[in-house]
């Protein structure tokens, strides 16, 4: 049975995953056949397959709350509101995270969205592809203004077209599934409003606008599926409750902080769950 961790994305909102993700590596438990992430989830997943502790917390607290990252003014004047093409290398280069594949604990697949056909695509990280996945996948649609061209193709933020990428782990074979969420249980995407605006933001490209229309009635069904999985697939969910208070663009470390001390309370949950079932699984094979 493969086992499979899943990471939503939701830029700040990540330091929830950061959270859980530390404690994990604090015990070891890197108890999966394959990881897979959009965005923010696929950088916090760069830096646990890794097995490098810590880095997430930094990457979110320390660097992303910086003007080099978030600058309304910048993207007021024409540039980017939220640059993670200086996020990424900064940090790589910084913190010497290595590439997927030199140090990882299992395969590492990123989402990104591509911008013609409007479709998730899955790929394997490695030392040749890592940093361009890495950006394109967190290149939010308007706040980042660059497409990604890998290939000759343009892709953009992963979660535009799979946010939770679970029912992809399944597809990959995965029937046994942990999914680490950045929404507190309940949450539901609402409808897009300004439809309008969509349609003059991406009115020339108009797979991806169908997309863009669609995110949350495919956020809701992901959520659904993960209410009410297949027969043959269990699926875990560790997610904040109603307190988190961290958003999309957060910047309060204050905020950041308690929302990966959360992260690291729900994982402490969720493992002594796993010890208690490992026992009771002993104790009735004995």
């Amino acid at each position: 049975m493969k086992r499979a961790l899943v990471v939503e994305g939701g830029a700040m909102r990540g330091v929830f995953a950061a959270g859980v993700l530390d404690k994990f590596m604090e015990h070891d438990y890197h108890s999966f056949d394959f990881a897979i992430g959009v965005s923010a989830g696929a950088t916090n997943l760069s830096t646990y397959v890794s097995k490098m502790h810590g880095l997430s917390k930094t990457i979110i607290t320390q660097y992303a709350t910086k003007r080099e990252f978030f600058s309304p003014l910048r993207f007021i004047k024409g540039g980017h509101m939220t640059d993670v093409h200086w996020l990424w290398h900064h940090s790589k280069q910084s913190m010497n995270i290595p590439a997927p594949g030199e140090k990882s604990s299992m395969p590492l697949y990123v989402g990104i969205t591509n911008a013609e056909s409007g479709e998730c695509e899955y790929i394997q990280a490695t030392k040749d592809n890592v940093d361009d996945l890495m950006v394109a996948s967190c290149a939010l649609p308007t706040a980042y203004r660059d497409e990604i061209s890998i290939n000759g193709t343009r892709y953009l933020d992963g979660g535009v077209a799979d946010a939770i990428p679970a029912i992809q782990a399944y597809k990959m074979g995965a029937k046994d599934i942990t999914v680490i969420l950045s929404q507190p249980l309940g949450f539901t995407k609402p409808e897009v409003k300004s439809v309008w605006l969509m349609q003059k933001m991406y009115g020339n490209q108009p797979a991806l606008l169908d997309k863009m229309l669609q995110r949350a009635a495919i956020y809701n069904e992901t959520l659904a599926f993960l209410n009410n999985p297949p027969d043959d697939c269990t699926i875990r969910v560790i997610a904040p409750d109603e307190a988190f208070c961290v958003k999309r663009l957060t910047m309060d470390k204050k905020k950041l902080l308690r929302g990966y001390g959360q992260g690291r309370r729900m994982a402490r949950r969720y493992l002594k769950h796993c010890y208690e079932n490992s026992v009771e699984r002993q104790r009735k094979s004995a």
